[in-house]
């Protein structure tokens, strides 16, 4: 079954599409059978798989029941219109001849505001989407797309929002998030314009939990040229390889300029530790380098430092 409508009028227009049914998923009682294969470039090969059912053996069977399965879809989308008009002026010479009436103005609407909304049920997943861009004081866009399964690893929210504000200048804003059992992340960012400054801003952070890695990721960038052009940056990262290998890396770099001078110094730490056929081993290493530079002279630093050691081999 399905519908669909749509509309028109001084304020709106909108239009949406409904849609039910049933989807039959007997294509996943076909047994499957993958004959042994070798990877490329290795020795190794996967072991045959012979009649592999996706409807018995993972798990299906036992939360869907059946394999007729409904669904529902719906879309809509809607502007609202804006009342206000953006004016063009048209200047207009003759020299020759008299014009009796020209247009001296375009008038163009300005822009409204828009969404839209989508949604997907079945028995496996429920799909949501939201969508907006909206035009007030400020400019705004948004979006958000999630999901809810019985399945825990389908589960997921993505969530965005940006916005543009005119107000003294120009600001730029944005921020992003995800979730997920697996991966969780999120990210800042902010750039502002104005007659005697720029600035900016990124703040990136991510984590990660799959069976075979743990990972926490960061990252931050700042600039601005206030009282002179300066740019710092940082990125940590932290990692467990299944207890096998577990470290941390660090990462700095500044930079300054003017007409005059150019510096630019980084740092880098990292460190590393684990076991490997029972034999247990770690690692450091730290590097400091810097430069300076102007026209009259140049002076440039680097400093290197590591240590690595495995029990009964070597320290």
């Amino acid at each position: 079954h399905q519908n669909f409508s749509a509309g028109n009028n001084e304020n709106s227009i909108e239009a949406h599409i409904g849609i039910n049914g049933e989807a039959n998923l007997d294509f996943l009682n076909i047994p499957l059978t993958i004959p042994e294969m070798t990877l490329p470039y290795t020795t190794l090969t996967t072991p045959q798989v012979k009649d592999f059912s996706l409807w018995e053996k993972t798990g299906l069977k036992d939360f869907l029941k059946t394999t007729k399965q409904s669904f529902d879809l719906s879309v809509k989308a809607q502007y609202k219109k804006n009342k206000d008009e953006h004016i063009i002026p048209i200047p207009f010479y003759a020299k020759d001849f008299q014009v009796l009436s020209t247009p001296n103005d375009i008038f163009i609407p300005a822009m409204g505001n828009i969404t839209y909304d989508f949604s997907f049920k079945s028995g496996i997943i429920t799909l949501n989407t939201n969508v907006g861009l909206y035009n007030q004081s400020d400019i705004v866009a948004y979006f958000l797309t999630s999901s809810s399964s019985v399945i825990d690893a389908l589960q997921y929210k993505l969530e965005g929002t940006s916005s543009l504000t005119r107000k003294r200048g120009l600001k730029l804003a944005t921020a992003l998030s995800l979730s997920n059992k697996f991966v969780e992340g999120n990210h800042d960012s902010t750039f502002s314009l104005t007659k005697k400054n720029m600035e900016a801003s990124v703040t990136t952070s991510a984590e990660v939990q799959i069976p075979i890695l743990r990972m926490k990721f960061k990252q931050e960038l700042k600039g601005n040229t206030k009282s002179k052009p300066t740019v710092s940056s940082s990125i940590e990262l932290m990692y467990d390889l299944n207890s096998t290998a577990t470290g941390t890396i660090n990462h700095k770099l500044n930079l300054e300029s003017l007409t005059s001078y150019f510096y630019i110094e980084s740092s880098t730490k990292g460190d590393i530790k684990g076991s490997v056929l029972s034999i247990e081993y770690s690692g450091t290493i730290a590097s400091e380098a810097s430069t300076y530079l102007n026209s009259k002279s140049t002076r440039s630093s680097v400093k290197l430092q590591g240590a690595s050691k495995a029990d009964g081999i070597w320290n």
